[in-house]
């Protein structure tokens, strides 16, 4: 158990050191006394090149992604581990307001990459694994999480997760929001002319893909003969992507959807949907309306 939480723990961290986009050894050691004690040390590969500072950044982010749960934000837990390092009470108030300085500036570097350590999906499912292999095993009734110098003295509050947090790390389904291109334009190679769930096929972007029309008004003119398709017929429809992630945190896509068709071609000649005219019609009276209302 604890070689497969090490290894989610060194794969979440390489996915966080990515966007931070910075090299880094990262050694792991362990003690025994008083229950297990890991260390994670990040150092960088290249300390000519890369400042303290930036290792700074990428451990507080590292505590912080760790103990911080699904629906929360990693920016909202590194905010709280900055203060109370800026707020320590053994400090005078000479070294308060200096070490305020010097995290006000890390704060701001590491605000640079909170988007994007919140969506990443490897960093999320790494760390849903992690704790899903601890709520597994009987034995474990906590955990905590703390910074510590190169004496190993720490310099934060330990931030404990009780057992029954565990679950608030999980994700709850492998399932991603999907993917929404507006104004995509797909060649049709097959269409569907009866009803039923039978997918169409049809290329986007250079590569085959088989889709469910979702479309119930261009459906219905497809089924009556309103829409004939010949070779090179196109649509200009709204993609709905669907996507999963795997144990690994890649995603990877499971089916496409038209949910709108925009515009269809037919003899060389773009044709509007009466869908897309009425979606039109209603953002001209919305507009009119927040004009009126501005």
């Amino acid at each position: 158990m604890h070689n497969k939480c090490e290894r989610e723990l060194l794969e979440l961290t390489r996915a966080l050191t990515k966007v931070c986009a910075v090299s880094v050894n990262m050694e792991i050691e362990h003690n025994n006394k008083g229950g297990l004690k890991t260390w994670l040390t990040l150092t960088a590969k290249t300390p000519k090149k890369t400042p303290a500072s930036k290792i700074a950044v990428v451990n507080m982010l590292m505590a912080s992604c760790m103990a911080t749960v699904n629906q929360v934000s990693i920016g909202e837990v590194l905010h709280q581990l900055i203060n109370s390092l800026i707020n320590d009470k053994e400090l005078s108030k000479t070294e308060r307001e200096q070490r305020k300085q010097a995290f006000d500036h890390v704060k701001t570097e590491a605000t640079n990459y909170i988007t994007k350590l919140d969506q990443h999906p490897v960093i999320k499912k790494r760390r849903s694994n992690y704790y899903d292999l601890l709520r597994k095993y009987q034995k474990v009734q906590s955990i905590s999480i703390a910074l510590a110098d190169d004496a190993r003295k720490t310099v934060t509050e330990e931030q404990v997760l009780l057992r029954d947090h565990f679950k608030n790390f999980l994700l709850s389904s492998a399932a991603v929001a999907p993917e929404v291109i507006e104004q995509a334009q797909i060649e049709i190679i097959s269409p569907v002319l009866v009803k039923g769930k039978h997918k169409w096929k049809g290329n986007y972007n250079g590569a085959p893909i088989s889709f469910v029309m979702k479309s119930d008004d261009f459906m219905e003119m497809v089924q009556s003969g309103k829409v004939e398709f010949k070779s090179g017929s196109t649509i200009v429809c709204t993609l709905e992507i669907e996507k999963k992630i795997s144990s690994t945190g890649a995603e990877r896509i499971t089916g496409y959807n038209i949910i709108h068709v925009s515009s269809y071609s037919e003899n060389g000649k773009t044709i509007v949907t009466t869908e897309e005219k009425h979606k039109q019609k209603q953002q001209a009276v919305s507009k009119r309306q927040l004009d009126l209302f501005g």
